[in-house]
């Protein structure tokens, strides 16, 4: 396989290389893969041909903090934890865990479960994994807790994750797609090819072939786990950037799957014969991130009139059509943590220049002022909603600038704090606002997208993390927010839909509310 890769790379290189992304957007693709290649017609009963919008660059398990890289590497690697259809935490690699104490999880693995290689997957691979990715530097906040030192293995099956602080909700931060477990033998085999040999896991699948910004081949794992799983032994992933060309292809009906197409579309794709929209809640809200450290939004005054300028309703409508759902509360309703009436007090009063314009004259800005979003190029919805919000913007004085700029520079970007404001989005992936909010502590890229340097929130942070009782825990984080809120770091937008094109001759496709992966391993034919 690491032949045919490296062959299939080099004869590809004039694609380019697509940069690593973030948890924030639907597209997160920049340029890369919006052309598109000729593809048998679907209706191969032995492969499920799907249109994604990501080209991850390579198949490192924890690389990645963004949706659409997970959903790809959730075919090929496992995590230890999954929150099912219903929203609840379920055993998956892990058969079960307990808290020896405050900080230490002692985690039971299942027996038996093997690598696609045929090797033995152990408590050392899991252990390997999380303090490799501590080590590196790779961008999991999920793995922010954890302390490497206070890691070990008791045996095969067994093993201890130790955290810097108590964190109740740790079982709940494993289940997310940045933290699959990937194999130790192989990465040293394989001297860390994760182009190659090193890219084995437990998953569903395996992977045959990578040509950059074009397609993803994968077949079957003959080792899988999970009897009778996956139904279509082939897995075709074809990388289409642009969210008009996605809903294009949605169109032909050639591919059975096509993820995130332009929601403008959504009325056209629906009635395609063979073809059919489903929906899916998440845990994800698309914000306003209000970078509180550049000048003049270190201003809370200018943040707030900036907030009260906007249209929300109107702004997500225009944006999202029938798949929008504007902000209601701070995270997705239905997080312990959420709070919608904390949310109307901070933004309930809506759209309303008069009050806009008052703050900005108490800020010292009675003339006016000029500022900067800053939005991905190929994100059609994102940059609806940012000219929506320019036009609003502009009646109480406001001359706002946009800002567009292809993923890769734009995550950079902000995340080196360049920019006055973005549109983002944050997922409360555990199910608890706390898979939001870990986001926004030290040691985290995503601190930058908003500069909130404060302690008081970050002790409260982990007062919410050492509490064990689900209800109070739950008021901690609505006080979290509410922090976050009154300081009007960032405002709530759309609570984020998954939108997908489906072929009517697909059964089993459904949507994990925790975060947008897709679980291509439980879909069969009618």
């Amino acid at each position: 396989m690491r032949k045919a890769l490296a062959m299939v790379l080099a004869a590809s290189c004039v694609f380019g290389l697509a940069a690593c992304g973030g948890s924030g957007s639907e597209n997160a693709s920049g340029e890369a893969g919006t052309q598109t290649t000729t593809t048998e017609a679907s209706g191969d009963a032995d492969t499920l041909k799907v249109i994604q919008t990501y080209d991850p660059g390579t198949f490192e398990p924890g690389n990645n903090d963004e949706q659409s890289y997970q959903r790809i590497v959730l075919q090929i690697y496992d995590t230890l934890t999954r929150v099912d259809a219903d929203g609840n935490l379920q055993p998956w690699l892990a058969e079960s865990w307990e808290w020896d104490d405050d900080t230490h999880l002692r985690v039971k693995l299942k027996e038996g479960i093997k690598f696609s290689d045929g090797s033995d997957f152990t408590a050392e691979d899991v252990i390997w994994t999380i303090t490799r990715a501590i080590e590196n530097n790779l961008p999991n906040a999920h793995f922010n807790m954890i302390d490497p030192a206070e890691c070990s293995v008791v045996d095969d099956t067994t093993c201890i994750i130790g955290t810097k602080y108590a964190c109740a909700t740790l079982p709940n931060h494993l289940a997310n797609g940045q933290c699959v477990i990937g194999s130790k033998k192989a990465y040293e085999e394989n001297n860390g090819d994760y182009l190659g040999g090193a890219v084995v896991g437990t998953g569903a699948y395996k992977l045959d072939e990578y040509v950059q910004g074009d397609i993803i081949k994968l077949s079957a794992n003959e080792n899988y786990w999970q009897e009778g799983k996956p139904a279509f032994r082939k897995l075709e992933m074809r990388i289409v950037g642009s969210s008009d060309a996605r809903a294009t292809e949605a169109k032909t009906g050639a591919y059975d799957l096509v993820l995130a197409p332009n929601s403008r579309e959504y009325d056209n794709m629906d009635t395609t014969p063979g073809m059919h929209m489903e929906l899916g809640n998440t845990a994800k809200t698309v914000y306003l991130l209000l970078n509180t450290k550049k000048a003049p939004m270190d201003d809370v005054k200018v943040r707030e009139a900036f907030a009260r300028a906007i249209d929300v309703n109107a702004t997500v409508t225009l944006a999202y059509g029938k798949v929008g759902k504007p902000a209601e509360a701070f995270i997705t309703p239905g997080i312990l943590g959420s709070n919608a009436d904390t949310y109307k007090k901070y933004f309930g009063a809506g759209h309303d220049i008069e009050a806009s314009k008052a703050l900005l004259a108490d800020a010292g800005y009675a003339d006016g002022l000029t500022l900067e979003m800053t939005v991905e190029s190929a994100d059609a919805q994102r940059c609806d909603m940012a000219e929506a919000i320019q036009a609003q913007v502009a009646d109480a004085g406001i001359t706002l600038n946009i800002n567009k700029m292809e993923y890769a520079p734009l995550r950079e970007y902000i995340s080196a704090g360049n920019h006055q404001m973005c549109i983002y989005g944050f997922t409360a992936s555990t199910m608890e606002a706390d898979g939001f909010l870990n986001q926004l502590q030290p040691g985290s890229d995503a601190l930058n997208r908003v500069g909130y340097d404060n302690q008081e929130f970050f002790d409260l942070f982990k007062e919410g993390c050492g509490t064990t009782d689900q209800t109070e825990r739950g008021k901690i984080w609505e006080d979290c927010l509410e922090m976050l809120m009154k300081d009007y770091v960032c405002i709530p937008l759309n609570h984020y839909q998954q939108f997908v094109a489906v072929n009517d001759r697909l059964d089993g496709v459904w949507f994990p509310q925790d975060y947008e992966e897709m679980h291509y391993e439980d879909i069969k034919l009618k």
